[in-house]
């Protein structure tokens, strides 16, 4: 079977449309089969038993998730072959082992009868060092009994992500204990021990005692001058540094880089993912002189603020920092032709949210005027609109880059005869797309699998 018809396939099996008989037949292909249990949500009962027979341990660590139905997970969990009916636990017992994060939900099914709490009293500290550093949830009485554990391992993970912050009467305890001590020391309130220990500590450490509230101003003025480039950028972010000594500790940072890959422009990187996390609260004036920081995670900040005047709004929308002005042209009033020019421009910009072409005021019209941009990725962004002419979808399924002619492939509206020049096209990302494409019809569909000798 040539490359061509195995990318055919792969897109099927992940083809939301395609009715049980083309999965039935699609599951005699190894690949196929781990496609359509990773991406098929609630298969039918007769795909997976077909998928079941393949003795496939990864086929069935994919079925086993929330995604199938309760009894498909049955099925799985009494299942006789011990290949298929642990292959879930198999794999959180390699991911505690490795060390790896692992779900809430897969921790307390591995845990057996006894749950989660079970789990965290285990002999194993590894296994209570797993729960420690996954359970947010668990009640504070657990937690205050992994934060005594006798491993260090078990109170570490107690100690830090992603947990809130530890009971105010454990801080003298955990800021003396070597293992919990960068953990709570962004907060924690600090002893004069607590201090010393801190900032003779690595440079985690400092960094992490460098924007506690409670530090003592000499430790503070003594960190704004550490050796080391992180550390000092944490400093910035402390509200008690006069705004002063704050742009001129910053515009030293900055005369230090000496190229895009040293610990300076690493540091001011981290930086910039950061933010003050006392100036939302402060006064709408004291917000506004930080729009034009010379430190961008202040002025990002600040310019997330929802009580902003009209005016400054406005003004933020021409905004130097694209950064300042993607953050702004997510409030719900934004018009659309500043949500339009920014897209052209500028591209979606903002990670972790939905982009500017989800915004209720982005131009339908806008979309088409994309189809013909000079830049590919915003001629991508064109096949999210849902409305788009079948025309304008034809030409982005001819283009020269194959992203664009993928994203023309996923487009519900393609016509069927364009989706018949993708299924043949160089690019596997393009073919796989028009496989997937629910508007496939399914005679076209078995004409493939026909086609591949299944």
């Amino acid at each position: 079977m040539d490359d061509g018809l195995l990318h055919v396939l792969d897109g099927l099996a992940a083809n939301p449309a395609a009715p049980p008989d083309v999965l039935l037949r699609l599951a005699a292909v190894p690949r196929a089969a781990k496609e359509m249990a990773w991406r098929q949500p609630n298969l039918p009962s007769t795909v997976v038993e077909r998928l079941l027979i393949t003795g496939d341990s990864t086929v069935a660590l994919a079925l086993d998730s929330p995604q199938q139905s309760d009894a498909t997970r049955q099925r799985i969990a009494e299942h006789p072959d011990a290949c298929i009916r642990d292959a879930r636990s198999r794999f959180v017992d390699h991911s505690i082992g490795v060390g790896n994060r692992v779900r809430p939900d897969d921790l307390a099914a591995y845990a057996g009868p006894g749950g989660l709490v079970g789990l965290a009293r285990h002999e194993d500290p590894v296994l209570r060092a797993a729960v420690a550093g996954t359970w947010e949830a668990m009640p504070v009485a657990l937690r205050r009994e992994l934060l005594a554990d006798p491993d260090p391992r078990v109170r570490k993970a107690a100690a830090g992500y992603p947990h809130p912050s530890a009971p105010a009467d454990l801080h003298a305890v955990l800021l003396a204990d070597e293992a919990t001590r960068a953990e709570v020391a962004s907060y924690a309130t600090l002893t004069e021990e607590a201090v010393r220990e801190c900032l003779t500590g690595d440079e985690e450490l400092r960094g992490a005692v460098a924007v506690n509230p409670t530090l003592p101003q000499p430790a503070r003025d003594r960190l704004a001058q550490d050796p080391s480039p992180y550390v000092r950028s944490r400093v910035l972010l402390r509200q008690d540094l006069p705004e002063d000594h704050r742009r001129r500790l910053h515009a030293a940072l900055l005369a230090e880089r000496e190229d895009v890959f040293d610990e300076v422009t690493f540091a001011l990187a981290l930086l910039d993912e950061d933010e003050p996390s006392w100036l939302p609260s402060r006064p709408l004036a004291e917000r506004l002189d930080h729009l034009d920081s010379p430190i961008p995670c202040f002025r990002r900040c600040a310019a997330r603020s929802t009580d902003l005047p009209a005016d400054v709004v406005r003004r933020l929308y021409t905004h130097d920092d694209v950064r300042v002005r993607h953050i702004v042209a997510g409030r719900a009033d934004t018009p659309g032709d500043v949500l339009e020019r920014l897209v052209h421009e500028h591209g979606e910009g903002l990670k972790h949210r939905w982009g500017h072409t989800e915004h209720s005021n982005f131009p339908p019209e806008a979309f088409v005027r994309l189809a013909t941009a000079e830049d590919s990725s915003r001629r991508v962004l064109a096949a999210k609109g849902p409305d788009l002419p079948a025309d304008v979808i034809a030409i982005l399924a001819r283009d020269t880059e194959a992203h664009v002619r993928a994203a023309a492939a996923r487009h519900r509206r393609v016509p069927v005869r364009v989706l018949e020049s993708l299924l043949i096209d160089d690019s596997p990302e393009v073919v796989e797309a028009a496989a997937a494409n629910p508007v496939l019809p399914a005679d076209r569909m078995h004409a493939l699998l026909d086609q591949a000798g299944l």
